[in-house]
């Protein structure tokens, strides 16, 4: 791996190069640059895999240089370096491509940590990319055509078409990945690969779209249309199930040549809302939804005025059951998604204009957390219906921690961490999967629950932890592992830290 280092602080420049190679010998330093300007002219020379870089320096600061590279065609890995939080300068490395933060000064078993996390994703992409004299990334390609971003768009076209065979059939598969799993694309690009590579088709392109969470595959085959939805359903979606991917949804368009691609984007978008009516399950296609006998949805009057009844009265368990009866009647018969999804929205208005009249004002702080605008943006149910229960939960002021979470942001983190505490996951990476900076997460974090979010982790894995070694049936440094330490000495002096007690004396005491 080809590394630059852009670090304006000698000892920290020194330094990093010194562990990096403590830590494996096959990271190799390609250059060393004291500031922006530097490392611009550094990153032409060399096209590092990856860029550490500090943000505040002399001449040119370290975005101002990684966007610089960006647009030259360049798409290293970055990992900054730095104390600084302001919160442009975050917002910015977001839509750089930051992989992640790293505080100075940076510990061994941190950078171990993250540069582990960079070799697995360099390795995938070495596997799949391949670089064309326009200087695109096959991976680059069919989201280039979809959205209508790339200038020289023949080009593209001519390179698809030129892949694909005579005679052969072409689709456009999309997954839609929501917001639990875009994180775990390079697993699931593992899975789609695993499923082409099974029926031997030859001619695909795929992309990422993160900002609409889309994963959509061009594929050429001999395989029929009806015949390619069958294997779709029992064969990948089988597969992405048992891999833990329970809310992953797929449509599909057959194309009659390579240039529908280009306004078959609106098409993705229409098709891909149809889960949140039929299901996770269901492979959905146009031919599937023209033959649905659909029925017109009413708003339900009565279920509104029950509920509002229920918030005037102050009515918590009243209004529990009454949103279970609203959910239960978007689910009663076959709506298409535009009216589930504004009759949910008029639903959730009613209740925040009668909130406000009983002194309970939630308009201004659901519109700062972008709630009503979310529910636009729904493409399967469970992410309505958690939506809905949240505010149903912010009204009656319930909150299964115990804790006063006044925020649908710091909910989402907490439910991350109970799902993933297990593994490698930071603030940063939850944060921008939220697309908000780490900074405003972890002022939330510490305003609403009194602790830091590190803080919270960390309790939540060493009570994870006292569970199993209450059981006596893992070792200590199997315990360590599945709360989310690699490290079983440092979770050791993390425990005794937390507890008083080391984990063994732990066991012998309980």
């Amino acid at each position: 791996m080809k590394i630059l280092i852009v670090e304006d602080e000698v000892n920290a420049r020194e330094g990093l190069g010194n562990l990096l190679g403590k830590i494996n010998e096959n990271y190799v330093v390609c250059g060393k640059a004291s500031d922006g300007e530097q490392g611009l002219i550094l990153a032409k020379e060399n096209k590092p895999d990856l860029i550490f870089t500090d943000i505040e320096m002399p001449k040119m600061n370290g975005l101002d240089m990684l966007e610089r590279i960006k647009e030259e065609g360049q798409n290293p890995y970055i990992i900054i370096l730095s104390g600084y939080s302001d919160f442009k300068y975050a917002q910015k490395g977001i839509k750089i491509g930051v992989e992640e933060y790293l505080l100075k000064p940076i510990t061994y078993s941190a950078l171990k940590n993250s540069m582990e996390e960079i070799e697995r994703k360099l390795s995938l992409r070495k596997e799949k990319a391949v670089i064309f004299e326009q200087g695109i990334y096959e991976e680059e390609i069919l989201k280039q055509i979809l959205l209508n971003k790339e200038k020289n768009i023949d080009n593209l076209y001519e390179i698809i078409t030129n892949n694909i065979k005579q005679d052969e059939k072409i689709y456009l598969v999309n997954l839609y990945l929501g917001d639990k799993y875009i994180e775990k694309n390079d697993l699931i690009i593992k899975e789609m690969y695993d499923f082409i590579n099974h029926y031997r088709i030859e001619t695909f392109y795929y992309s990422i779209i993160e900002e609409y969470r889309f994963l959509p595959v061009f594929i050429s085959t001999s395989i029929d249309f009806l015949e390619l939805i069958k294997i779709i359903r029992y064969n990948l979606i089988f597969s992405l199930r048992n891999s833990g991917f329970s809310d992953i949804t797929i449509s599909i368009i057959k194309l009659n040549g390579v240039a529908e691609i280009r306004r078959a984007f609106d098409k993705i978008q229409s098709l891909s809302r149809w889960p949140v009516v039929l299901g996770n399950d269901e492979v959905i296609y146009e031919e599937l939804i023209s033959k649905l006998k659909l029925v017109n949805c009413n708003y339900p009057r009565e279920i509104e005025s029950e509920m509002l009844k229920a918030i005037r009265n102050s009515d918590s368990i009243k209004l529990i059951d009454i949103n279970k009866k609203f959910i239960s009647y978007l689910k009663a018969d076959i709506y298409t998604p535009a009216d589930i999804i504004d009759i949910t929205s008029k639903y959730i208005f009613s209740i925040l204009t009668v909130s406000k009249a009983c002194n309970k004002d939630l308009y201004t702080e659901f519109n700062n957390e972008g709630i009503l605008d979310s529910i636009k943006f729904i493409y399967i149910f469970d992410e309505l219906k958690e939506r809905l229960n949240y505010v149903i939960d912010k009204v009656c002021k319930i909150d299964d921690e115990g804790d006063t979470v006044n925020s649908f942001i710091v909910r989402k983190a907490i439910n991350y961490i109970k799902e993933y505490y297990s593994e490698k996951i930071s603030l940063e990476e939850i944060a921008s999967g939220m697309n908000i900076t780490p900074e405003y997460l972890s002022r939330l974090f510490t305003k609403e629950l009194g602790k830091s979010f590190s803080d919270y982790l960390k309790e939540f894995r060493i009570d994870k932890s006292k569970e199993l070694l209450s059981n006596n049936k893992l070792k200590i440094y199997e315990v360590a592992q599945k709360v989310g330490y690699s490290d079983s000495k440092y979770f050791c002096k993390v425990f005794k830290e937390s507890t008083g007690m080391s984990p063994k004396e732990y066991m012998k005491f309980y």
